[in-house]
């Protein structure tokens, strides 16, 4: 009883902390009329497509086509084909038209990094709606199947060099979703490829048509005003407009990612959701295993999480859908079983659970704190197993994180 009270306040701590929280989002320098060619968004003279601002120059090598005007000296592109290469801190690529004569196709982007202070790209999928993952026909009394794979379009970052991160191949409906990515340049690992293999509608004209819409953001890591920025003081330093004289690594300071995770949400509020989950359709991807995570200021203390839908594989349905009924001890290991979770450490539900690896149903309509020593994260583990008329739809949650978890040493004793 004691531990659910206490797990209240922690959670009611969210509601009230953000009441009184600077929030911002990642600073962009100010627009001017004697703008070059920046690389930054702009819009087309209809006000709604989407560009790059560039040199018309840059925007002819790079294939793009002049959708409007930045400033006075540069032009508002839009990248709209395949085969390019740039350079600029900030670039949007744009499906070329796809039919059916079209498709069958593969487009790639080259996206060489702009200066040695790179360390990380981010790609935001502003739109990206492939072919869903799919896996083989049932088969009579065969219970397994192999996991839901890209077999048909594809979406992948290659090209990699030294980087020693391994980034899975994507696919489905992951409209708002993003994926990071680290660089050195000093290991000679001095660009990237993302590459779309889109199936051929011809030979499968039931797949739905693929468009994608992708911004991809070049983050610089040195920051001289780093060390200073804590507390109190990054609260204010980070609410100020940026100038002119700002440097780009102070603008991107925001959006860096720790090390070690695919997806970083910068963020008080917000939500994030398996790849592919389609609306709550899912399936998610077979064969994934990343870490998610969220930025912890020395204000923070956890990160409250309630599930808007959540309905991953299990075992057996004679279990609570926690840590070893996710997944097995492998020196007890037999017949190939169901290896799905969610872990999310040192988690409590609102009605008093513990766990840490979440399975089946059991974060469904759940209320969960999590508030572990170090970084703030959950990890997202999928087998390569289908069991028949198990779901395997996925998880959207809602999350704010925590400045004020009133814990006593006793609480949970």
């Amino acid at each position: 009883m004691e531990a659910t009270y206490t797990l209240l306040l922690i959670l009611a701590a969210a509601s009230c902390g953000t009441a009184t929280t600077l929030f911002r989002s990642a600073r962009q320098a100010p627009g001017s009329i004697f703008t070059v060619g920046n690389g930054e968004q702009c819009l087309g003279s209809d006000r709604s497509t989407g560009g790059v601002c560039l040199s018309r120059n840059q925007c002819n090598t790079q294939g793009g086509k002049a959708i409007g005007f930045c400033g006075v000296f540069a032009t508002c592109c839009s990248l709209n084909a395949c085969d390019i290469r740039t350079n600029t801190k900030v670039a949007v690529f744009i499906n070329p038209p796809l039919n059916r004569e079209s498709s069958g196709l593969e487009c790639s982007y080259n996206v060489e990094i702009n200066n040695n202070n790179v360390c990380q790209i981010r790609i935001d999928f502003e739109t990206f709606n492939l072919a869903p993952p799919t896996t083989v026909e049932a088969v009579e009394n065969v219970t397994h199947r192999p996991g839901y794979t890209c077999r048909n379009d594809i979406f992948q970052v290659t090209n990699l060099h030294a980087n020693s991160d391994i980034l899975p191949p994507l696919c489905g409906d992951n409209n708002a979703q993003h994926m990071y990515v680290r660089v050195n340049a000093s290991t000679n690992s001095r660009s990237i490829r993302l590459n779309f293999k889109i199936a051929d509608r011809n030979t499968q004209p039931n797949l739905p048509q693929a468009t994608w819409k992708i911004k991809v953001t070049q983050l610089e890591c040195f920051n001289t005003l780093g060390k200073y920025r804590d507390g109190f003081l990054e609260a204010i330093t980070s609410s100020l407009p940026a100038t002119p004289f700002s440097s780009s690594a102070d603008r991107d300071e925001y959006l860096i990612a720790p090390p070690g995770c695919l997806q970083y949400y910068p963020d008080r509020t917000g939500f994030f959701e398996s790849f592919n989950y389609n609306r709550g359709a899912g399936p998610y991807i077979a064969n994934l295993a990343y870490a998610t995570c969220f930025k912890r200021t020395s204000d923070v203390c956890g990160i409250k999480l309630t599930a808007a839908s959540f309905e991953m594989a299990y075992r057996t349905e004679d279990n609570m859908y926690l840590d070893t009924d996710c997944q097995m001890n492998p020196v007890t290991q037999g017949s190939s079983q169901s290896e799905d979770y969610l872990f999310i450490p040192e988690a409590e539900t609102a009605d008093g659970l513990r766990g840490s690896k979440y399975c089946g149903l059991s974060a469904s309509n759940q209320i969960i704190a999590s508030t572990p020593p170090g970084p703030i994260y959950v990890h997202f583990h999928s087998d390569n197993l289908v069991t028949n008329d198990v779901p395997e739809a996925g998880y959207r949650f809602n999350y704010n994180v925590l400045n004020n978890c009133y814990l006593r040493t006793n609480t949970f004793h």
